[in-house]
């Protein structure tokens, strides 16, 4: 984020830095930066792939970043060794390279934090830089404040989520994570460590750099420490939606009826769902014209402008629970946008207004992520699967055209498996059990809950759910599909993770296309999923309108030989750094989950270090120690041994200390 001034006194002293860097090259960084890159959070398709900006103008960004990265210490040393006459000049030199470096990096932050990451200078190094240019390099900082997460919903499938921190002074800061944001709610307060360039940070994924923070002060943490605060979707709801128009196109394309009529529907919805237990009281205000054109997807100008005219029209805004801000489409490009929890929350409707999109929307309102689906080809699990966002086109979150929140979503919000609520059978031993129709009321068992692992970073369960749709209710979308009424449902998801639920293929590449091969994702009657890394079998074994009857088996795959595999993250550290070791560990080519792993380190001077990880869902344990500035330099060893079941494998890796 470069303003103009800062672009013209780069250009002004174009013809020194050339003399430093080549010509050519500088003129490159010049056409960098006056290009900025689209997006400015990544857009996830329904495959599961970012659709990132120009891969081409990543890879150049990254480039010239490095080259600049590089060329500091050169000009700061010509900086200090310059003359009095020639050191205005030669700070002039360091701080056109820092000016342009910090535009590239900010880029690069928010459309590829992993490469920004690897190109941060360190506190020491920043630290040394004259005091002139240091407010243009990055900061590792640790700052605590609310968590604000949105969802905006496209076309064609494709969603972006941000993640925001609203820190005690009233800054915004857009947190970009390196992998996949943690899945926790807006309003939680959490302390953030990472890299901090303006408004736009940097930070690792799932090792602590987001952690829970209770207030006051008190310290709480994603590995075992205080739980993740959960969505609260009980009782009366209290809804706002506000019809707006623009003064440039004072359109109504549907009447405050209409638009009672489909939040009536979307109540019926939420109070099936949660068995009676939430509801939504909705008033309808409008429409209102408001000064915002509609040429202009300013979607905070337009949720301030329609509160003035609900206020203005008597309506007490902090009487409601969900604000909903509904016109007719614009400039913005998507069909809808929302926080993910918030009190009040606020989403945004623009364009076609039906139950598809509220239910929907004010699922993310009430603290619910997507439901999505895990594509592994030819199998039902494997080494190389990929997310679907949108997957699970049985789930209201995955579809705008489906029926019930899956289990996991429903015990996330208190509608399963509470004192109030119909149980989710959590399975501990070999047995056969029932399950009643998903969405029909009765109080009998809604889900089973089946252990799968443990995950390695957060020390959280990962679970099989396995659920029975009927066509019942809001269900009866799935009338027809013979492959999800003859048999049962399988997801996996993981505690304190509210992203983190997939639907499972059970009859995988059935279909001509990804859509209609999770057309048919259930496991049917006589049909047996085993997990080849945990030894659990699942087996549907009867089906009716009133029941499904599932064994489940532990210990039915356990037989296939442990094997481990070794990394470092990098070939070479310095003293100071953190070394990060990983092992990944399979059996018959698949990744076992909930294996334990010692670490050993044996450092240069024969002393260890020595620490233990258990694998996750991915095979992969993880174990990270500091190097301190007294640890001798040379040739590291790193030994692993995996163990599970009575079986255990060995492997060993060596790296550098400089």
């Amino acid at each position: 984020m470069k303003s103009t001034t800062t672009t013209n006194m780069v250009r002004r002293r174009t013809s020194r830095l050339a003399r430093l860097a080549g010509a050519a090259f500088f003129t490159a960084l010049l056409a960098l930066s006056s290009a900025p890159m689209v997006a400015a959070a990544p857009v996830v398709t329904a495959e599961g792939s970012e659709a990132a900006p120009d891969s081409v103008r990543i890879s150049e960004v990254v480039r010239a970043a490095e080259q600049l990265t590089e060329s500091l210490p050169g000009l700061h040393a010509r900086y200090r060794a310059a003359s009095a006459r020639e050191q205005a000049a030669r700070l002039d030199e360091l701080a056109a390279a820092v000016a342009q470096r910090k535009a590239l990096l900010t880029e690069l932050i928010e459309n590829d934090p992993a490469a920004a990451l690897q190109l941060v200078l360190t506190p020491g190094a920043r630290a040394g830089m004259p005091s002139q240019v240091q407010d243009a390099l990055e900061r590792h900082v640790e700052l605590e404040g609310e968590l604000e997460v949105f969802y905006e919903e496209y076309p064609n499938h494709k969603a972006r989520l941000s993640n925001y921190l609203r820190t005690s002074l009233g800054e915004r800061i857009a947190l970009h994570f390196k992998a996949q944001p943690p899945g926790l709610v807006s309003g939680t307060q959490v302390r953030a460590k990472g890299v901090l360039l303006d408004r736009v940070m940097a930070l690792e994924s799932g090792d602590g750099s987001l952690i829970l923070a209770a207030k006051g002060g008190a310290k709480g943490g994603s590995n075992g420490g205080t739980p993740a605060p959960g969505p609260s979707a009980m009782g009366e709801h209290r809804t706002l939606v506000v019809l707006v128009n623009f003064q440039d196109n004072p359109i109504q394309p549907y009447s405050p009826d209409f638009a009672k009529t489909v939040l009536t529907t979307t109540n019926e919805y939420f109070l099936e769902n949660s068995q009676q237990q939430m509801w939504l009281n909705t008033d309808v205000a409008g429409w209102f014209t408001i000064a915002n054109s509609s040429s202009v997807c300013d979607y905070w100008t337009i949720a301030a402008q329609a509160q003035d005219a609900a206020s203005a029209a008597g309506y007490d805004l902090s009487a409601y629970t969900h604000l909903v801000y509904a016109f007719p489409q614009i400039a913005c490009g998507w069909w809808g946008l929302s926080s993910v929890g918030g009190s009040p929350s606020n989403t945004w409707i623009t364009g076609e207004l039906k139950i598809g999109v509220t239910a929907h929307e004010l699922g993310h309102a009430i603290g619910l992520f997507h439901s999505h689906s895990l594509e592994c080809g030819a199998d039902t699990l494997g080494t190389t699967c990929t997310t679907y966002e949108y997957g699970d086109q049985m789930d209201m979150m995955g579809s705008s055209s489906a029926g019930h929140y899956n289990a996991f979503q429903k015990e996330r919000l208190g509608w399963l498996n509470t004192s109030a609520s119909p149980e989710i059978t959590t399975v501990t031993g070999d047995g056969v059990f029932t399950l009643e129709p998903y969405a029909a009321g009765g109080t009998g068992p809604k889900a089973l809950k089946i252990p799968k692992a443990i995950d390695p970073v957060t020390g959280q369960q990962t679970w099989y759910y396995v659920e029975f749709r009927q066509a019942v209710g809001f269900d009866r979308v799935l009338a027809g599909n013979t492959n999800v009424l003859n048999g049962v449902l399988i997801h996996t998801a993981t505690d304190g993770n509210g992203n983190s639920v997939n639907l499972l293929d059970m009859t995988p590449n059935s279909g001509s296309s990804a859509y209609w091969d999770w057309k048919d994702p259930a496991l049917t009657v006589g049909g047996t999923f085993e997990d080849p890394a945990t030894g659990v079998s699942i087996t549907a074994d009867a089906v009716s309108a009133t029941q499904a009857l599932v064994t489940v088996r532990f210990g039915a795959g356990a037989s296939a030989q442990l094997a481990a595999t070794g990394a470092t993250s990098q070939p070479s550290y310095l003293r100071g750094q953190t070394v990060y070791l990983s092992a990944n560990v399979s059996a018959g080519g698949v990744p076992v989950a909930g294996a334990t792993v010692s670490f050993t380190v044996t450092k240069a001077n024969g002393s260890q270090v020595k620490g233990s990880a258990t694998t996750g869902s991915d095979g992969k344990a993880l174990y990270q120690f500091q190097l301190k500035k007294p640890d001798p330099v040379g040739t590291y060893q790193a030994g692993m041994v995996a163990a599970l079941n009575g079986q255990s494998a060995a492997t060993a890796v060596a790296f550098k200390v400089q």
